[in-house]
Order: structure tokens, then sequence, then C-alpha cells
């Protein structure tokens, strides 16, 4: 079947640049048997209706991305219009990192407009986002993690240095730093908005491996071959992940991992439960690290880069038929739906007058 689908990319984040990649990679991929548009969503909150054959590089300083400005009525006729004019999708792709389109803002703002759409529903997407919050629920299902300590004014870590300094919120590995000691950290924060919304801190593990797994639901539950990213630096850093070697396919990895059946088996197992906690909507990538002897997972990336396809590259399942399942998804899932139980106007009609409730 044919479906019309809208690819939504970019958005007011510090990963813009990387969810165009990400968009533009499925746009192509889901157009050779569907009705794709792009719909471009910029750094100053606009929204433009795009040819989904564009290249990476119209989106530098060339204007002809910017001729069809889309306005969003939240009306009675809810939706995207083009000049008056309201367009139609089966389902929206959400295909933006970090910020607003990754952190149930974007989500909030497609369920209110009754839509199918792909990835997290809020209340994951809010969740996974938030560093802290992520860590304080996987603590509190005895599932390891590494010790956090949220920066806050006049307290000091409970652990001590070197640290690896991270944004409370947003991913990509932008804005994570080694640092010494708690004064350098402090001294990072005041000098980057990376931070505004919290930072946190943990030990830093030396010669630690990052080790990546792909997990879905639908059609059942699956996971891919583990990944362990071939690093230039201490951590996995954003030009690991999307700069050398042509970006994050390009990127040197071994795929499948070349670690034992033990330890392969125990990181499926922490998946497993994982997932029972915060179930995978789409494709999301659960991150461990590996340090001796020991795993922790790290973080879930609810829509990661390039949708994490090309971790399942090697199990005879296609990037199509991938993308096309998580379409599937969303199209059967339920719409949800509000209650309006127990609004019945009693409380109106109980009231008093305004003022009488001032006093």
């Amino acid at each position: 079947m044919n479906y019309k689908i809208a690819v939504i990319i970019g958005g007011p984040s510090p990963e813009h640049d990387i969810s165009v990649l990400t968009g533009l990679q499925s746009a192509r991929v889901l157009s050779s048997k569907n009705d794709v548009s792009i719909i471009y969503w910029t750094k100053d909150n606009k929204w433009y209706l795009l040819d989904p054959r564009l290249e990476s590089t119209d989106f530098v300083n060339n204007s002809k991305i910017y001729n069809k400005e889309l306005t969003l009525n939240l009306g009675k006729n809810v939706g995207f219009y083009h000049k008056r004019k309201q367009l139609n999708f089966d389902v929206f792709v959400n295909s933006c990192h970090g910020g607003p389109g990754e952190d149930g803002t974007l989500q909030a703002l497609l369920q209110i407009m009754n839509a199918k759409y792909t990835g997290p529903k809020v209340s994951s997407a809010q969740l996974c986002m938030d560093k802290y919050s992520f860590y304080t629920v996987m603590k509190e299902n005895n599932l390891p993690v590494l010790e956090k300590f949220k920066i806050q004014k006049g307290k000091e870590p409970t652990f001590e240095g070197p640290y690896v300094l991270k944004p409370q919120f947003g991913g990509s590995s932008i804005g994570v730093e080694i640092v010494e000691n708690y004064q350098t950290a402090l001294k990072i924060i005041e000098s980057s908005d990376l931070y505004e919304k919290g930072a946190l801190l943990e030990k830093y593990l030396e010669k630690a491996d990052d080790l990546l797994i792909g997990v879905r639901n639908y059609p059942e539950f699956n996971y891919s071959q583990i990944e362990k990213p071939i690093r230039n630096s201490e951590l996995f850093s954003y030009e690991d992940k999307y700069l050398n070697n042509g970006g994050l396919e390009g990127s040197k990895r071994e795929l499948p991992a070349e670690i034992s059946l033990e330890l392969s088996n125990e990181i499926t197992q922490y998946v497993e439960q994982i997932n029972n906690v915060i179930p995978a909507r789409g494709i999301v990538r659960y991150d461990f690290l590996k340090f001796e002897d020991k795993i922790f997972i790290n973080e879930i990336n609810t829509i990661p880069g390039s949708h994490a396809l090309y971790l399942w590259k090697n199990m005879n399942t296609s990037k199509y038929d991938l993308l096309l399942e998580v379409v599937l998804e969303a199209l059967n899932d339920t719409q949800e739906e509000w209650s309006i139980q127990g609004s019945s106007g009693l409380a109106l009609k109980n009231a008093t007058d305004i003022q009488s409730k001032l006093g």
C-alpha cells in the first residue's frame, strides 16, 4: 500500500544538522514506494514543505528551501496549511534529534493534532531526554547505572573526579566533556548555554568501551547486533559520531562487537528488562558502557541518528522494511484520547462568585 508520509526534520536544537541528515535519508528510503514530503522545522521555529530529493548541501545558505512556508492551524480543521490549502498525511515520521523534537514537545503537538506519528510518545520522550530522571528510574528498577551527581548551588559531588560533565538534556555527545575537578565543571557551565536546564557529573571510567544496540517492539520485540564504536578520542564524541569518515553510517565500528557470548547475553538480558520498564516505540538505541568486567546502562536514544538502521545491516532486513514497520506501528497504534469524566459542570454551578474565593 502507498502511504502519504511527512518526514519532520530539523527543529530548534543543537542537533538540528544531524536531524536534517537523518530525515533526508529516511525520506529517500521511504520515497521508493510511498508519497513522501519533508516538513522542515527551522532553527527559528518556522515550518516549510520540501522536496524529499534534496541534498544536505541544499540546507547551507540556500534560499530555495524557504519557498513553501507552512502555517499550523490548531482550530477546527487542525493541521499544516500551505496557502490556505490543508496538507493531509497518513503519518508523520519524526526524525528530529534533541530539543523539542525529542523531548516530548513535538509529540504533544502531534497528539493535539490527533496525528499518527512515529517514535516515542510524550512520557517516554520526556523521561529519556532527562538524563537524571532516566538514571533515577533505572536505579529504582535495580538496573546497573553509573552514579550521577546533579550540579546544584551549594552542593558538592559525593564521589571524586575526574568526571564526565554532561548537559542534563540533549544528545549527540554535544556538551559532554571530561573534567578533572568540580571547579572546572562549574566554569564550563557558566560559559555555555548547553547546561542552562541542568548539568550532571558522573565518574570518568578510563578505557571504558561503548556498546550500542537497536531495539524495537513492532512487529514483535526484536533487537539488532551489538555495535562497538571505534573512538578517536577518550569519549564517543560528536566528531566520532557524525564528522569523521562521512558521518554516522561511515564511522568506524565493530559490528557485531567482538565480545564474549556471556557478555552479549548479559546485555540482551538488560535490554529485555529495560524494555519492560520503558517500552521501545519506533527504533530506539540503548547505549551501554563496559568497564573492566562490568556493564552499565548509559542512556536511551529514542530517536537515534539515522534511526539506527545500520545496526541491522547484517541481519537480512532492509532499511526500507525497517522504516516501513516503524510507519506501520504508528498507523496501527490507537489514538490517545483525553477523558472529560467528572467535568459535568456541577462544580461551576455550585461555586459562588470568584471574588469571594480570593479573600
